[in-house]
């Protein structure tokens, strides 16, 4: 009796200890994330070891065409805004626990229409990995 206490006492703490891991990363995210504008400065392809010119070239064009003048701004209370060469757009969002992946849904409806993995988020600069028309990259963005 005493031994099987012990171990829920241990898988107890254990699973607190994680829930208070994966909050903290939450919370650090939504610290660094919220209330700027995060301007797009570049779009590159997911570093896999091999250059592709055809992802290159994707990539330079998304930069210079849908992402051109284009920004991020995500607000506390679970809205962002997105302007894309001036035109803007609006929906909701939700930081996951741990703090490393952002769904983003429309703003009438719950299902997710875009997830993004952040790779690097920093006072002002953020890159996260996304998908657009079957095409994996990375943005690369700043806040100012």
């Amino acid at each position: 009796m005493k031994k099987l206490l012990q171990k829920q006492l241990v898988l107890l703490c254990g699973l607190l200890l994680i829930t208070c891991m994966l909050g903290c990363g939450k919370t650090h995210t939504r610290k660094l994330l919220l209330h700027k504008t995060w301007h797009v400065v570049d779009v590159t392809p997911p570093e896999n070891g091999n250059f592709d010119i055809e992802a290159s070239r994707a990539a330079e064009e998304m930069k210079n065409g849908f992402y051109r003048n284009s920004s991020f701004t995500f607000l506390d209370n679970g809205l962002f805004f997105t302007n894309f060469n001036g035109k803007i757009d609006t929906g909701r969002y939700e930081i996951n626990p741990g703090g490393k992946i952002i769904s983003l849904y429309p703003l009438h409806g719950n299902k997710i229409y875009e997830q993004i993995q952040i790779r690097e988020l920093h006072d002002s600069t953020l890159s996260f990995t996304t998908v657009m028309a079957n095409f994996y990259m990375v943005l690369h963005l700043k806040a100012y």
